[in-house]
């Protein structure tokens, strides 16, 4: 039921991002916002109060200060806003539900790639096929890290000498979880925490075989426990 509800209201909410938009600074680290993260976000919030009225919510822009409860919902509206505003195609719209304690479904939309993906108990799924991730030796793998200056930081670790030098940056947590999770990169570590970001896709992720660890400011999957314990190690802040 709920995987179906989040399906067909981020479908809707899909047509809503190619209206016209404005731009806004957001901060002051260079982040931007739109009208149509607002927008989005205000139309998936309403169609959760009408279906699950007694659900509580944890969202970007207007419920960014809420904990995540027993029940609830999980939503980045635009994620990857600065790559949407200036054109590039890996942005997203995305949610997760918690049930009962526990991430139940979630969704990611990739609109201009023309990726839908889904996951729930059955499985993880890219426009209704069902994926997992894709195995290979350690120094092959491509892996990305999110959080916390984490780009300028990879040369001074071992990352880019002893196990791989191909470090990759999206630009959008929604993207990165989700190419994971189809098996095109082997490793993702998103260092905020910020559930909007990284619940979607780390339950994706899961649900596509990966190895996953959630903890204060570490939230990450892997092809294998090995690559996530190198991850762990040589990312920490």
């Amino acid at each position: 039921m709920e995987t179906e509800f989040l399906i067909d209201i981020i479908k809707h909410a899909e047509q809503l991002s190619g209206k016209d938009f404005t731009v806004t600074p957001k901060g002051d680290n260079g982040d931007l916002v739109t009208n149509l993260d607002l927008e989005i976000e205000k139309y998936l919030i309403s169609q959760i109060h009408t279906h699950f009225p007694d659900y509580d919510i944890v969202s970007e822009e207007f419920n960014n200060t809420g904990e995540v409860t027993d029940n609830c919902f999980i939503i980045d509206p635009i994620d990857g806003t600065v790559n949407f505003a200036n054109g590039l195609p890996i942005w997203g719209i995305q949610i997760a539900c918690v049930k009962d304690g526990q991430t139940v479904a979630s969704v990611i939309d990739l609109p201009r790639l023309g990726e839908l993906y889904h996951a729930d108990e059955s499985g993880a799924y890219l426009n209704g096929e069902k994926i997992s991730i894709h195995e290979v030796p350690i120094k092959n793998t491509i892996y990305s890290i999110i959080g916390h200056d984490s780009l300028p930081d990879m040369p001074e670790t071992s990352m880019s000498g002893k196990y791989s030098r191909n470090f990759r940056n999206f630009g959008a947590a929604c993207a990165t979880f989700a190419f994971m999770a189809s098996g095109r990169i082997h490793g993702v570590v998103f260092r905020v925490d910020q559930p909007w970001d990284y619940a979607p896709g780390l339950y994706l992720c899961e649900k596509a075989g990966a190895i996953v660890r959630s903890t204060h400011n570490f939230h990450a999957a892997a092809i294998t426990q090995e690559f996530l314990d190198i991850l762990a190690k040589e990312t920490s802040v």
